[in-house]
Formats: structure tokens, sequence, C-alpha cells
């Protein structure tokens, strides 16, 4: 069963999906229950959805409650994408990825007319901080992982699951960068980006977000 904070949010989530748009569906357990509730939703209301997953654990859930999947090529633009985060400061900058979907999400998310943010109070924070995931081509690993602390990170593991390394949805290993203050979260999501053999950052800053936080008390708030 998710908490209440959880099915709060994915509940006035809903209230921005109408008939025939093209939704991206996030990755993790606050999207998985907005997505089980999309489902339900679409079977009542026939909404005629067109949807694209940002991981294949999303794309076989939205199979089951039967809603459209589409390659995101099949496709010209996206009207809203509705996803959780691991942190958001007051700006709206984002910490995405812990679940592992981090380059998927980017891509669907930061080209969405409107990408809701769906999250719980605990994770509103005064200041980004902590673990940054970072999707690295396996070859390069080792160089990131020294690349990542000389810009101020205090370490950068390789992510394991089940005692061995993760590996994502694009056949690659995400470093856990450890950086304890993020001043500047836009600068240090840019500057990733050129080491070699990076694929992208769980550092989201685009403006196009709007975020719902639930409580546990089951009410939702929607910051813009």
């Amino acid at each position: 069963m998710a908490d209440n904070s959880k099915l709060a949010c994915a509940r006035k989530a809903l209230e921005f999906v109408t008939r025939g748009m093209s939704i991206g569906l996030g990755t993790g357990s606050t999207a998985a229950v907005f997505i089980d509730l999309l489902g339900k939703r679409n079977k009542e209301d026939d909404l005629d959805l067109t949807c694209v997953a940002t991981s294949r654990a999303s794309e076989e859930q939205a199979k089951k409650l039967g809603l459209k999947l589409v390659e995101f090529s099949n496709i010209d633009s996206l009207d809203a994408a509705f996803d959780g985060a691991d942190q958001v400061d007051p700006k709206f900058n984002l910490i995405k990825g812990l679940g592992g979907a981090l380059v998927r999400e980017k891509i669907v998310d930061y080209r969405a007319r409107r990408f809701y943010v769906l999250v719980g109070e605990n994770k509103l924070v005064k200041a980004l901080s902590g673990i940054v995931p970072v999707e690295v081509i396996p070859m390069s690993e080792e160089h990131v992982r020294r690349e990542l602390v000389g810009m101020g990170a205090s370490s950068a593991p390789t992510r394991v699951d089940g005692g061995r390394k993760f590996v994502s949805d694009n056949g690659n290993f995400i470093l856990h960068a450890d950086f304890k203050k993020i001043p500047d979260p836009s600068a240090l999501e840019k500057g990733i980006m050129p080491l070699p053999g990076v694929v992208d950052n769980g550092i989201f800053t685009s403006r196009n977000v709007a975020v719902i936080v639930g409580k546990q008390d089951g009410t939702s708030k929607l910051l813009e």
C-alpha cells in the first residue's frame, strides 16, 4: 500500500490529465502510484492517452493497465510528464535518479511542456546536497570517478544492487557522486556533462516545473 502522501500527490496530479494528452510516465514509487491511478481512470473515462515510459519497469506497469505506449521518437511533443524526485529546492532545482532511470527521465521530462514533480514534504530541502547519480559508459567508470572527486565530490562509488554493479536500462553503470554542498546546481549539472564517458547526471534544473506536494494527512498542494 502506498503511503498517504504518495496517494495525495498522485490524486492531485490526475487533475492535470485531460483527454487526448501525450504523457511522460516517470519511474519510482510515487510515479508507480500515479501510473496505477492513471490506468484505472483511463479505463473508466476512455481518456485516449498516448504515453511514453522512462523505464522498463514503468513500461511494464503501464502495459498491464492497458495504457497506450509509444516510442518517444514516434511523437512530436509531450503535453506533460509526471515523475518523482529525491530532492526539491525552493527554486525547483531537483536531484533525481536514485531509482536508476535518470537518463530516460531527463530525456522525457525536459521535453514536456509541463513537468509535474510528485513528492512528499520530506523531499523539500533548503539546498540540494548529497548523492548525485551520474550515468557513465562502463569503460569510463574509473576515469569519471576520479574526475568527479576532482570536482569536489567526497566519493563516487559505483551503484551496487544485490552484490553486483547496477546496470541501467541503457546498459551503463551509475556512479553516486557525493557532493556535500551544491551552491550552484545549474553549474554542476552543466559541469559534469563534458566529462568523457558521462551520459547524463541527476541534477535537473529545467524551468518547466510544477511541484505537487503530498501530505500524510491526505491533502496536497501545488507549487508553481
